[in-house]
């Protein structure tokens, strides 16, 4: 991790498009400006890691138990023998 001080009004580069400027500085917190192309996306933490979950729950819906896979399977199988 790269750790800089910045002052009021300061600003960091990332890369060639990512502009972040120190817009104020409060006793228990800090304002940032982030310039970014519409492309990149930009989310607070706590933010980023709800959304990584809901994904993880939403892939999980999509596969089926023990139980529904041993009926597909068994589905699947008379319906070739039936052929």
């Amino acid at each position: 991790m790269l750790v800089v001080t910045r002052k009021k009004d300061e600003k960091l580069i990332i890369g060639n498009e990512i502009e972040i400027q120190v817009l104020r500085i409060g006793r228990d917190n800090v304002r940032l400006g982030i310039k970014a192309p519409a492309h990149i996306s930009i989310y607070r933490y706590e933010i980023y890691e709800a959304i990584k979950q809901e994904n993880v729950t939403a892939v999980k819906s999509q596969i089926p138990d023990k139980d529904t896979l041993e009926a597909i399977s068994k589905t699947a199988g008379s319906e070739t023998k039936g052929e």
